[in-house]
């Protein structure tokens, strides 16, 4: 199949010509190695485990550690209580076709990667990004994913069963923290298996009960009111590894988190899979899935089979994964195996009911996850709102606007595609700061009252079921003069040296804090303004001075830029300043915001040429 003939080596190649707008031989082996860790999180890790990578390029590139003094640390990343470490080791074919042999020292010295970090800099040399990057470990509490990558081929020998070096001051680290090696054949898995989650919510998967003897294949519930329909029963840990070969991460479409390493709790599972299968069913707390059509398939002589459209594991990948491992090491063992299983049918047409329905069943079902990261977010109300609002904006230079509520890889030339991440992480910044100065990813899309979300589409009591044509313009109008700013930021790409201007969030930020400032000053309405740039023309527009619109907002990305600089400056003058930690300090915000109101005066003889919309 088309699946089968994806190769990582080909597609990291095209995604770094892609990314830096130069061939790729351009590269030498090392800054090959760290691009090489930035694929691998940004294409697989991404989607088998979002809300592990950060959405935007600047929150990547933060993640990665270049340069002399990374103690084997290609990219360091921390979100929601996990830190993913990957080391990367790049090399091209060999004349003669064969590749070299992975060296296990190489390898083994990874092993200890947790025990230099957490020594430190008094111990060992660390560059500033690595010293920065390990300030955020919470070493008592977070759990550690260590990837080692490489395209040389992996001696049956060098594998991650050493473990990690151990550290007396945490006893329970190694039940925290999996290591894992991944030679090309197996990047090449992990790269299709990737894909092939992104591609299969409408797949039809065979589930086959077990019974015991004059007993239903399952017990069967249908509520008489909402006729809502649910099967449990046992299957077969066999028969789950087999589903997992055949399928791989398709099984998890709508599961909020995939296997994330070989932990101490995955080690168990397999443990007793393999030397106590009869156990299993008493120590497991199963399956949860959930499909959109549940059918007997009436092929099946036996009537064990059940047919389910759209079938998604929603709790319980880290115990197909686990089986998946066991029955390659012990077959004949886990035919021995069962595993309870509940299926939910909920219906194909999402209607604001039933995507209230599934939220609660898939948050319900993941409640050891207390971080609601984007992908809880994807399917409700608000976003199902903004894709229709987006679809009837005026097509620019050919192109209509599509909203994508859901993460996906796949690539359209022919829309312009507004990213749901992307748009809450502008929108949020411009009007009321980055999400990091409040806590990242987490609050961000928090729905509770404070959290990031509820502020932006909370109605004071609960989340909006919708926008109206007024809330979204206003939303829309931020997004088009966020894009602008970007154009702009990204034109003067010789400002990318200067450290106060390497993220848009905070430029965007200061911008939309220069305009708010003007506006308040001349007692005008910013919103209602903000709300008229709903339309990707507006930027071409000329005023009555013959003026075009879009210079307005170049004069408040210059004032904007100037300030940062010099805030920045001045912080740094301070001892124990953090390149990192100021763009994350609401007291950035605050001297920012204080500047930007002695510049005022200067604005003030003028102020129609720093107002947006104008009449």
């Amino acid at each position: 199949t088309q699946m089968t003939k994806v190769h990582f080596r080909d597609h990291f190649r095209d995604y770094v010509q892609t990314k830096l707008k130069s061939p790729f031989d351009n590269l030498n082996d090392k800054q090959r190695s760290v691009w090489m860790a930035r694929f691998y999180a940004d294409n697989i890790i991404r989607t088998l485990n979002p809300g592990l990578i950060p959405d935007s390029d600047e929150d990547i590139n933060e993640c990665l550690i270049d340069g002399k003094g990374d103690c084997g640390v290609d990219f360091l990343g921390r979100q929601e209580n996990t830190v993913l470490i990957i080391q990367a080791k790049y090399s091209g074919v060999k004349k003669s076709g064969k590749k070299a042999n992975e060296k296990a020292e190489t390898s083994d010295y990874f092993g200890g990667v947790l025990s230099r970090l957490y020594a430190g800099p008094a111990k060992y040399e660390m560059n500033q990004n690595l010293k920065e990057a390990i300030s955020d470990i919470d070493w008592s509490k977070d759990n550690f994913i260590l990837h080692y990558i490489t395209l040389n081929r992996v001696p049956d020998n060098a594998t991650a069963n050493r473990g990690i070096d151990t550290l007396s001051p945490l006893a329970d680290l190694p039940e925290r923290a999996s290591l894992e090696i991944f030679d090309e054949e197996n990047l090449n898995l992990a790269l299709r298996d990737a894909q092939r989650q992104e591609s299969a919510d409408s797949q039809t998967i065979q589930l086959r009960f077990s019974t015991s003897e004059d007993e239903e294949p399952w017990l069967f519930f249908e509520d008489p009111v909402t006729e809502r329909k649910s099967y449990i029963g046992r299957v077969s840990g066999a028969h789950i590894a087999q589903l997992f070969k055949e399928h791989k991460s398709g099984l998890f479409t709508l599961n909020i988190r995939n296997y994330i390493g070989d932990t101490s709790t995955n080690r168990a599972i397999r443990k007793t899979a393999v030397a106590s299968p009869n156990d299993f069913f008493y120590a497991n707390n199963g399956i949860c899935a959930v499909a959109t059509r549940v059918r007997p398939d009436e092929k099946d002589e036996d009537k064990k089979t059940l047919l389910c459209d759209r079938f998604s594991i929603i709790n319980g990948a880290q115990t197909v994964r686990s089986l998946a491992k066991a029955h390659y090491e012990n077959a004949h063992a886990v035919r021995n195996v069962q595993v309870l299983i509940r299926l939910v049918e909920y219906q194909s047409k999402i209607t604001d009911a039933e995507q209230s329905f599934l939220d609660n069943i898939i948050r319900n079902n993941n409640t050891q996850n207390a971080i609601k990261i984007s992908d809880f977010r994807s399917n409700d109300r608000v976003q199902v709102s903004l894709r229709q609002h987006f679809a009837k904006i005026p097509a620019f230079k050919g192109k209509s606007y599509i909203y994508r509520n859901k993460r996906t890889g796949e690539r359209d030339s022919l829309h312009i595609i507004v990213g749901m991440e992307e748009f809450v992480k502008t929108i949020h910044s411009f009007r009321f700061g980055p999400d990091d100065v409040f806590g990242g990813t987490a609050y961000l899309f928090n729905t509770e009252s404070g959290g990031g979300y509820f502020k932006l589409f909370g109605d004071g009591t609960e989340i909006k079921a919708s926008l109206t044509t007024t809330e979204f313009s206003v939303f829309a109008g931020t997004w088009f003069i966020c894009e602008k700013i970007r154009e702009y930021w990204k034109d003067r790409a010789v400002e990318w040296v200067i450290p106060a201007l390497e993220r848009r969030w905070l430029i965007f930020w200061t911008v939309g804090e220069s305009l708010r400032l003007i506006y308040k000053n001349e007692s005008r309405d910013f919103d209602s303004d903000t709300a008229k740039l709903a339309d990707p023309y507006w930027l071409s527009k000329i005023d009555s001075k013959g003026e075009h619109y879009r210079n307005t907002v170049e004069r408040h990305y210059k004032l904007g830029a100037q300030v940062l600089k010099k805030n920045y400056a001045q912080a740094e003058k301070v001892n124990g300043f953090s390149h990192r930690n100021w763009f994350r300090d609401p007291s950035t915000l605050v001297s920012i915001r204080s500047e930007l109101e002695s510049l005022l005066l200067f604005t003030s003889e003028q102020p129609e040429r720093y107002v947006l919309a104008k009449s």
